[in-house]
């Protein structure tokens, strides 16, 4: 991480910066981001696209009289910093007034040894190496079943990055990741039939892409869905899987976040202490989570993260602020500072949201279920309301009888409440699964109604 930050001249932007703004700013804040990826895709054996990227840029907030001013580049010769400097301490003086804006102090120092976010190999990887992987990816899926027809974006990909926050109040932190994901969509046909499976690999090790497992569930997502049926409308348990489980969890991530709940944009208003959700649930968001997609031993804005609950046995315990909003609730700061990268301020975002595991296997699951949907797809998750939680999905999956899978069911439509399908959950398992940066096991919800023929 230094050698990537003294290679891109952080120090250099940095101490620029600073004697740009000491004695005309009240307070500052530097923030420093560079980085660097290359990405792949395969298409019939061979290297359909080939993308290598580099950037690196520098944001500056200002605070002087309650008023704000911020400036960015990506050109970082000393002539354009001091010019920045000049133009963000200037544009605050247009500004309006704001008696919460201020800058977090220095907490306990961190290190993100052992956090897991850094493989050193990416630097060591060949490039032949990479560009295989998205071969083999394909070629793992179309080897997988003859009713394969066709891989849509068989790719590869790889990022590294590294940042550093510094203020006027002392703090002085830096962070660094590598990320690594591999994904392919399937296409299977059969009897004029045509069904679609994606999968993906993600990790910050490069071991935590395995382009045969990829490659071969894709295909097997796709071939297992052919001759799915519709059903009549029922009215029976279901289980959510643990993908599908992270989809809907992540339409309601947003309304932990305190910004969202003084604005009034959040489902969760006036519900702190409030039951929410079955007891069996316990939701937590966790930023110095081993291997977490979005671990990071501090925030955008150099405060420690930490592991905050949010749900525990269905209760809603709290919501998730950066300095500017915790200020505003009256709050202490959770850590859940987040930016765009250096052309944006930083805002409230979430760390690592997940639900947690439970102690039955997903077989455990399907032997509880019985008789009812197993449910692998919502369509349209995006259409979910954030404020109210309304929703009406379309949905596909399997008819389970006698604790095993039947056949393969589509075109429902499911409707409802998210707060109220959340409630009705009876049990969680143990399959834990993170999709970026929200997880979650699949999900034995108690009755569900879906429409059919």
């Amino acid at each position: 991480m230094k050698n990537m930050l003294k290679e891109a001249g952080a120090s250099r932007v940095i101490d620029r910066l600073k004697k740009g703004l000491e004695g005309r700013a009240e307070s500052f804040e530097i923030y420093f981001s560079t980085q660097k990826g290359f990405g792949v895709e395969a298409k019939e054996g061979q290297v359909d696209a080939l993308k290598v990227r580099s950037s690196a840029g520098v944001g500056i907030r200002t605070i002087s009289k309650g008023k704000l001013g911020f400036a960015f580049s990506s050109v970082l010769d000393d002539a354009v910093l001091d010019e920045m400097a000049a133009k963000a301490v200037a544009g605050s003086l247009e500004a309006s007034v704001d008696k919460f804006l201020k800058l977090p102090s220095p907490g306990p120092a961190r290190s993100e040894e052992g956090l897991g976010i850094f493989d050193s190999a990416y630097l060591s990887i060949p490039e032949e190496e990479k560009i295989k992987k998205a071969l083999e990816i394909e070629k793992a899926a179309m080897g997988f079943d003859a009713r394969v027809k066709r891989i849509r974006k068989a790719s590869y990909s790889e990022s590294v990055t590294a940042d550093r926050v510094v203020n006027s109040n002392g703090v002085d932190v830096s962070h660094s990741a590598t990320y690594f994901t591999g994904s392919v969509t399937a296409v299977a046909e059969d009897k004029g039939e045509s069904q679609m499976g994606w999968e993906m690999g993600m990790g910050h090790g490069i071991d935590a892409i395995d382009p045969a497992w990829i490659g071969k569930t894709a295909a097997r997502n796709a071939v297992r869905l052919l001759g799915a049926r519709e059903i009549k409308t029922v009215k029976c348990p279901a289980i959510i899987e643990n993908t599908v489980a992270c989809e809907l969890l992540e339409s309601l991530a947003s309304s932990f976040l305190g910004d969202n709940v003084e604005k009034g944009k959040s489902m969760l208003i006036g519900k702190l202490g409030a039951k929410i959700a079955s007891p069996v649930l316990n939701i937590f968001d966790d930023g110095i989570m081993n291997g977490g997609w979005a671990t990071s031993a501090y925030d955008a804005e150099g405060t420690a993260t930490n592991r905050t609950p949010l749900v525990l046995e269905g209760v809603c315990q709290g919501f998730l602020y950066d300095t500017y909003w915790a200020g505003r609730a009256k709050k202490a700061s959770t850590g859940n500072a987040a930016r765009g990268g250096y052309k944006s301020t930083p805002g409230g975002g979430l760390n690592n949201i997940y639900i947690e595991k439970g102690g039955k296997s997903f077989e455990d699951l399907l032997e509880d279920l019985g008789k009812g949907l197993f449910i692998t797809e919502f369509l349209g998750v995006h259409t979910i309301n954030t404020v109210s939680g309304d929703f009406s999905l379309g949905a596909a999956g399997f008819w389970i009888e006698g604790g095993v899978i039947a056949y393969p069911v589509r075109g429902m439509a499911i409707a409802g409440n998210l707060l109220e399908l959340f409630s009705k959950v009876g049990a969680c398992a143990s399959d834990l699964r993170f999709m970026g940066s929200i997880g979650a096991p699949s999900l034995l919800v108690n009755e569900v109604e879906a429409s059919g023929t």
